[in-house]
Parts: structure tokens; C-alpha cells; sequence
């Protein structure tokens, strides 16, 4: 567990949402495609890159973010960014990062379970596809060293640890890119 703790409290990753746009190791890939079952091709791609991602069947750690207003009550939805993060290890209960986003709204990034299997894997991406679920959840490979994290049907951000897995998953991952930040992801593999 102590590894798991040192590779998600690393000082020098961003814990900002939206992922791709915060983090020079990621990539962005769509999801929701076509006018016919967009839904059903949106699943049927988040499980593809997940196949990809996590070809050994094995989730190291899954966290959601959670919002709090100024009165301590949970705010499940809005698009917010954890502006200042610190990254603190509750023991058993890893809370991986606290912040303010202004004066009314907190955040905080806490670890809900180890070891996934990929069934309830699957079962958390249709939620969060198929009926916008909140809060966002994020699913860790330790061996690949990233994080996926679906952000609804449209599409999904991965970021990585290291250049070589980025170097190693942009080219698996291609056919997925969102068209839209292709050039960016692009720029970033020739750099590294």
C-alpha cells in the first residue's frame, strides 16, 4: 500500500480536472461517436481504452473527487478546478488531495477502494455513460502508471507518470484521440 501512497502523493502531479488540459503527460480520447447508438459506441469505447489500459484485468486504486460548499454540504456536480492542492496520506483512508477553490467551494480527491476488479470497473463507466453519474471517478495502473477517468459520454482523459508509458500508450491509443486536441497530443510525443 505505502507504494501505491508514494506514486499518487507525488508533489510534482497535478490533481486539476480536466485532466488533458492540465497535465502535459495525457491524452484525450472520444468517446460518444456517430448519430446511431452514440451511448452504446460511447460504453463500447470507454471499455475498449479500459482493455487497453488495463489488459491484465488488475485496478490498483479507484478515487472520486467530491465538492463541498461553504456550509460542509457534498456538491455532486459543476465543472470546478482544484486550484491549490496538498496531498496527505489518512492511513487506511487515503485522502490524496484538499484544496480551496474559492471562497465558497472545497475539494477533495479520496481513495474509495484498491484492487478493483474490472467487473465493477465496467459497472462505474455505465453509470457515469449512460446516466451522467457523479462524482468523477478515476481508475489507477500502477504497471502502466496512470490514470483513466471517463468524464462523460463524449469522451475520456488519461494521464500518465512517465514519458515512456505516454510514448507507449499514444500509439496504442491513437485510433481514439479526440480530433480536436490531436496536434497537442502529437506535439507532446515528438518532444519526449
Amino acid at each position: 500500500m505505502s507504494n501505491i501512497i508514494e506514486q499518487l502523493a507525488d508533489s510534482e502531479f497535478l490533481y486539476l480536472q480536466p485532466w488533458f488540459y492540465n497535465n502535459k503527460l495525457a491524452l484525450r480520447c472520444e468517446l460518444g461517436i456517430g448519430e446511431d447508438d452514440y451511448m452504446e459506441n460511447a460504453f463500447s469505447r470507454a471499455i475498449q481504452i479500459a482493455n487497453v489500459l488495463f489488459a491484465n484485468r488488475k485496478i490498483d486504486v479507484a478515487f472520486f473527487h467530491q465538492y463541498f460548499d461553504s456550509d460542509g454540504s457534498v456538491q455532486v456536480a459543476g465543472d470546478f478546478t482544484l486550484k491549490i492542492a496538498e496531498k496527505v496520506n489518512l492511513n487506511k483512508n487515503l485522502l490524496i488531495a484538499v484544496g480551496d477553490i474559492d471562497d465558497d467551494i472545497s475539494a477533495v480527491i479520496r481513495c474509495i477502494s484498491y484492487d478493483i476488479d474490472f467487473t465493477t470497473l465496467e459497472s462505474i463507466l455505465k453509470s457515469q455513460i449512460y446516466c451522467q453519474v457523479n462524482p468523477l471517478v478515476s481508475f489507477v495502473s500502477l504497471e502502466n502508471q496512470c490514470i483513466f477517468s471517463v468524464y462523460d459520454d463524449r469522451g475520456c482523459d488519461i494521464v500518465f507518470f512517465s514519458n515512456e508509458k505516454y510514448k507507449e500508450f499514444y500509439i496504442k491509443l491513437e485510433k481514439y484521440f479526440l480530433d480536436y486536441d490531436r496536434e497537442k497530443m502529437r506535439e507532446t510525443f515528438e518532444s519526449i
